[in-house]
């Protein structure tokens, strides 16, 4: 059968890329190796070779370049390896990040309160703010929970009267209904945002004394 061009290109690809890869690998080792070189891997069963020339397992699993010396000079890693690196890289460059984000949010911090006075203060206020805004909605509710219970009240007497109930008067009921239902909801989220500002007192006032304690010690150390 005759090979055209492209499909013999494709049958060579992998072997070209392989040489290429080994061709630039002894290059990086000339200025290193001198005379000739070894490969040395363990295969599946952790047998340990050397050789000459690499084999399809060796590439696989990786190997070590090795000098007439037998001085490890370079290792190559697998397939398997490689990603494995990656993936460390990878974690490690979100670690940093995340660390260099926590220093720009403790720079700030510190720039905004410069006591712990100054910060107790502005949690404190938080907490007020969001116990007034409860009282706020507290009230309304109050007032739409009387106006639903007025509606009702209406809607009974009819009832008792033998009559039936006015489609309007079924729709308000139903209309603030939904309004009462808003407002309790709004009571209920003010008040988780107050006792998450509460618990967060605490924790935000101990975090602010250890950045201090940690500036004062770098302070410390710069001093002659």
């Amino acid at each position: 059968m005759i090979q055209t061009p492209s499909r013999l290109l494709r049958r060579l690809a992998p072997a070209l890329v392989l040489a290429l890869g080994l061709a630039a690998s002894g290059m990086a080792l000339a200025a290193v190796v001198t005379g000739p070189v070894q490969y040395r891997w363990h295969d599946t069963h952790g047998n340990l070779h050397f050789s000459d020339t690499l084999s399809a397992d060796a590439i696989a699993r990786g190997y070590d370049i090795v000098n007439a010396q037998g001085v490890v000079v370079q290792h190559v890693p697998s397939p398997a390896e490689r990603r494995a690196e990656e993936a460390a890289a990878r974690a490690q460059a979100k670690l940093e990040a995340a660390r260099a984000r926590q220093q720009a949010v403790d720079a700030q911090l510190l720039t905004a309160y410069p006591t712990e006075a100054d910060l107790r203060k502005s949690l404190e206020a938080q907490v007020s703010n969001v116990t007034q805004a409860m009282r706020a909605t507290e009230i309304n509710l109050q007032s739409q929970e009387s106006s639903l219970a007025d509606m009702l009240q209406r809607a009974a007497e009819i009832e008792h009267e033998k009559k039936p109930v006015p489609l309007y008067l079924t729709h308000d009921i139903a209309q603030q209904r939904a309004v009462v239902e808003q407002q309790r909801l709004a009571w209920q989220r003010q008040q988780q945002q107050r006792d998450a500002a509460r618990a967060a007192i605490a924790p935000q006032l101990a975090r602010y004394r250890q950045i201090k304690q940690q500036q004062q010690a770098q302070a410390n150390a710069q001093m002659p």
